[in-house]
């Protein structure tokens, strides 16, 4: 039986999904498709970063605007931490 990662969103996060919600109803619903992949295998769904992020993957949804998050996987714990979700714009200088 394949093991499924639990989802968490840290409390930015959290905030940055709802004002998804609100306001790119589009991307949101994007963003909710790619969580059940996610859930799956998140290394095959994510971009690795590199640099001062390393260790961090990147997400990359929705068009119009184009938009990104950012989660850690903690294997040993059989999670996934979303650390940030935003537009494509500055999305790397603000965290």
């Amino acid at each position: 039986m394949q093991r499924r990662y639990t989802i968490s969103y840290t409390p930015r996060a959290e905030r940055d999904l709802e004002k998804f919600r609100k306001r790119y109803w589009k991307s949101y619903r994007d963003f909710l498709t790619i969580l059940a992949t996610l859930e799956l295998d998140p290394y095959a769904v994510g971009i690795p970063l590199k640099g001062n992020y390393k260790g961090l993957y990147a997400l990359h949804f929705g068009r119009k605007p184009e938009c990104r998050a950012i989660y850690e996987i903690k294997d040993e714990l059989i999670i996934v931490i979303v650390l940030k979700i935003g537009t494509r714009e500055n999305f790397y200088d603000l965290f």
